[in-house]
């Protein structure tokens, strides 16, 4: 790929990137919700369903992590 391409291509990928992290962070929000509710309610606390929420905010932290911050 020559400069120019880059170049052009470039700020389609820093939207890519913004958006990506504002997914992310919307979806650990989510989840980081839904697990606080989740353990608040003794009649549905089930440790896998509760390992199983840790684990995706946990995915969706690292991905984010990952990210380019320099894309806004």
């Amino acid at each position: 790929m020559n400069q120019a391409q880059q170049a052009l291509l470039a700020p389609t990928q820093r939207t890519d990137v913004i958006r990506m992290k504002a997914q992310l962070a919307r979806e650990i929000e989510c989840l980081e919700r839904q697990l606080a509710r989740l353990r608040m309610r003794d009649d549905l606390l089930d440790m896998i369903t509760l390992r199983t929420y840790e684990e995706m905010i946990f995915s969706r932290q690292e991905l984010l992590e990952s990210l380019p911050w320099d894309a806004e």
